[in-house]
């Protein structure tokens, strides 16, 4: 804002003693240990000095434009106590499911590129429910498929290991056979009528 000019020489004079000095720039360390304190306006300044600052210096301090003022926020009670569903013993699990998710998805996607949307959630849903590490999860689903998920339960809850997969049951490997619709129950029966225990693999 360009500076008033009075005809009066009191009036001049009386801004010249008013009017705000640029203060110096302060040094970070200067603003660190500096107490916050308000700047007193022209107006306050006369009325502490007993000023009349007349009509027209009145006018021109109102055209100035005066700082905003801040009120400090109401703290609310609840204010910093974490929202229901958002504590952090909340949020550990949740984000380590999403972390499982994205890895099924990224190796089902890897293996069967060609899946609809719907069809990659479906599997992803049965497959991240097994709760295998990493490792197993691609032992499990190279060697039964991105559809293997039910077989690699199965399995498990028999006591089937990836090792025993590989047994070749009347010429074909037991992970062919569960690839193609082949029960556990049936194969553990098959096993042992060729004295195979797979539970023992």
């Amino acid at each position: 804002m360009d500076e008033p000019r009075f005809t009066d020489p009191d009036l001049t004079a009386i801004w010249n003693f008013l009017r705000p000095s640029p203060p110096p720039v302060p040094s970070s360390t200067d603003l660190a240990r500096a107490p916050h304190r308000r700047t007193p306006d022209a107006q306050a300044i006369a009325a502490r000095e007993g000023l009349d600052l007349g009509p027209e210096l009145r006018r021109v301090l109102r055209r100035r434009p005066q700082p905003a003022k801040t009120q400090p926020r109401p703290t609310s009670p609840t204010e910093g106590t974490p929202a229901p569903g958002n504590t952090p013993q909340q949020q550990g699990p949740a984000a380590s499911r999403a972390v499982e998710r994205s890895r099924v998805i990224r190796l089902i996607a890897q293996l069967a590129p060609g899946l609809r949307h719907h069809q990659l959630r479906e599997r992803t849903t049965a497959w991240a429910a097994l709760k295998l590490t990493a490792p197993e999860l691609e032992t499990w689903m190279r060697a039964l498929g991105v559809d293997g998920a039910a077989a690699a339960r199965a399995c498990r809850a028999f006591g089937i290991g990836p090792a025993a997969l590989d047994v070749v049951l009347d010429g074909r490997q037991v992970r062919r056979r569960l690839r193609e619709g082949a029960t556990v129950t049936a194969l553990l029966a098959l096993a042992a009528e060729r004295g195979i225990d797979l539970r023992r693999r």
